[in-house]
């Protein structure tokens, strides 16, 4: 028992001993394991019971289970004979310290929980970040996993999502998908603007209401920026789709015989005789 009760090292006033050590490492054993336990009971068997959604319980289960685990850790430290009053107090320069040098996994923490409590995006969302579209398959503590339409998966740190604007395309039923064009100045917009129509109702995925429309949106020195605007239902698809949409108004100009503007360059020549003696 002495040895137990043998002093290791200080914080502050408080003694640290094999014993409380011991202490700690139980309580923080069984911290995990009653946090993780209960996260799992509630997912599989409380929520489905109560028919809350996947996203909810998943954002739910998460919250009780940090508050758990922070409390246990707490109770752990208390335990190993550390007054966590004075630990803080007195430690309030090294904390700072470790602030600055942890400030973003820190932000990154806090912003995951803004994330659980304000759920402006969830699990099984699809959503655009950074140009980039892909489904919400993860909300962690520092990060969240974003599955793209490839297949790839993307870790975007929580802070992203507070910080930058983020369309989150499940929000809505249908979204609208524009696909700019630069046309010729010498190119009739009374013979494109049928081409472009007939492209999109034949595919299968665009909606034939509201109608594919055509229409300019700048005129530029060289050419005039045409946008055609189709509405889809499946908001996964919207980068094939684009893709597609691209893939046969090539084919089609290319047997109407309507080109793209290329860019012009203006060379002069300065011509000069040389003094001669």
């Amino acid at each position: 028992m002495d040895l137990l009760d043998r002093t290791l090292f200080h914080i502050g006033d408080s003694s640290v001993t094999f014993l409380s050590l011991i202490a700690f490492g139980v309580i923080l054993i069984v911290t995990v394991i009653v946090s993780l336990g209960l996260k799992k009971l509630l997912l599989k068997r409380v929520f489905p019971k109560h028919n809350i959604s996947e996203g909810i319980a998943k954002a739910y289960s998460s919250i009780i289970y940090y508050v758990i685990f922070i409390t246990g850790f707490l109770i752990a430290l208390n335990s190993a004979g550390i007054n966590i009053s004075i630990l803080f107090a007195g430690g309030a320069a090294l904390l700072v310290g470790i602030g600055f040098g942890i400030q973003n996994i820190t932000n990154n923490f806090i912003s995951g929980i803004i994330l659980l409590f304000e759920r402006p995006i969830k699990e099984g969302d699809f959503i655009e970040v950074d140009g980039i579209l892909g489904t919400v398959v993860s909300i962690s503590a520092r990060s969240t996993k974003v599955r793209t339409n490839s297949d790839v998966m993307i870790i975007v740190p929580n802070s992203k999502f507070l910080e930058n604007k983020i369309i989150n395309r499940s929000y809505i039923e249908h979204t609208q998908i524009d696909v700019p064009l630069n046309i010729a100045f010498d190119t009739k917009l009374e013979k494109i603007t049928p081409i472009l129509t007939r492209i999109a109702l034949e595919h299968p995925k665009v909606l034939k209401e509201p109608a594919p429309a055509v229409s300019v949106s700048d005129i530029e020195e060289n050419f005039i920026k045409v946008r055609l605007w189709v509405t889809i239902s499946e908001n996964k698809l919207f980068g094939v789709i684009r893709s597609d949409l691209y893939k046969r108004i090539l084919e089609e100009f290319a047997k109407e015989g309507i080109e793209f503007p290329v860019a012009r360059r203006e060379v002069r020549t300065v011509s000069g005789s040389a003094d001669s003696d």
